[in-house]
Parts: C-alpha cells; sequence; structure tokens
C-alpha cells in the first residue's frame, strides 16, 4: 500500500500545557526507543491506543505535532523520526485521541521512516514526497 505523505505542521508556540505534555512526551518516548527492546515500546504503543477515547481530528494531530516540532527544537538528545512521532502518538494518546503511528519503508534507495497519521491522512510530513513510503506496521 503506497502512501502519500501530506498535511505539514506549523511551528509555533503552542499553549503551555501543550508545551509541557510535548517535552514530557518527547522525553519518555527517547527513552522507550533508545532503552527499551522494540516490543516493549510497541507494548506500550498498543497499550497507549487501546485507552483513547476518541479518534482525533486532521487539526488535532496538526496541533499535536506543532507541539512536538516546537519542543524537539530545544531537545538536548537525538530525535529522529521514530522517536519524535512516537511522542507525538503518546501526546495524542494521554489527550484521550486517537491518531495512528506508522512505520514504513522505500525502497532505491532503500529508506525507513516513522510518522502519524490522522483520518487516514500524514501529518507533518511533506506535500508532495518524491517518493512515497509503504506502510509496514501501523498502531
Amino acid at each position: 500500500m503506497s502512501i502519500p505523505m501530506a498535511i505539514p505542521a506549523q511551528i509555533e508556540r503552542p499553549p503551555l500545557r501543550d508545551r509541557f505534555m510535548a517535552v514530557a512526551t518527547l522525553a519518555l518516548a527517547t527513552m522507550l526507543v533508545e532503552a527499551a527492546p522494540l516490543r516493549t515500546t510497541l507494548t506500550v504503543a498498543r497499550v497507549a491506543k487501546r485507552c483513547t477515547r476518541r479518534r482525533a481530528s486532521v487539526s488535532e494531530a496538526v496541533s499535536t505535532v506543532a507541539a512536538r516540532d516546537w519542543a524537539s527544537r530545544f531537545f538536548p538528545s537525538r530525535a529522529a523520526c521514530l522517536e519524535v512521532s512516537l511522542a507525538a502518538f503518546l501526546d495524542s494518546a494521554l489527550h484521550g485521541r486517537s491518531v495512528d503511528w506508522c512505520i514504513g519503508c522505500r525502497f532505491d534507495p532503500c529508506e525507513s521512516h516513522a510518522w502519524i497519521e490522522a483520518c487516514g491522512r500524514p501529518v507533518g510530513e511533506p506535500n508532495a514526497p518524491d517518493r512515497p513510503f509503504h506502510v509496514t506496521l501501523r498502531i
């Protein structure tokens, strides 16, 4: 299944509560990815998704990604796509909103990537990628 990337997030100063949550979830996501086995990270993500009350709208997902992007500018550790997408996923879950956490790949050249989706559309990704990613895992 080929997914075109869409809906870029704007980096602006989010409300204080959203900034605090973004910093906390970015730290948690980084610890999970760097210190825990992948199966533990996936289990945490599945449990977090089960605890959500409703699907997130695209605008809610965009504001979550904007807060995450704002927090990642000041984060002292490594924050690649796996960490920042997991942080946005966990942030949405802590707000009671469900988004999909996707991990995918593309070939020629071989590359992997992680992102979140709301309403079946990638959030915070380029509008027109040169080669779309194929979803290999969706939580």
